[in-house]
């Protein structure tokens, strides 16, 4: 159970960090595909392959 909260914690880290990111991104001011193409490219859920623990 100790584990499960392990990884709860590292997705709600991922996505924040995702989140602020993107924000960081727009506020300065990129075309929003600019932006779609740097959030995939710098996606951890790819590079780590994280997909089971996203809905």
């Amino acid at each position: 159970m100790r584990i499960s909260f392990g990884v709860a914690g590292i997705v709600r880290i991922v996505n924040r960090g995702e989140r602020a990111f993107k924000k960081a991104l727009i506020k300065e001011g990129l075309p929003q595909e600019v932006v779609e193409e740097l959030m995939e490219e710098f996606s951890l859920r790819k590079a780590f392959n994280f997909q089971m623990f996203f809905r």
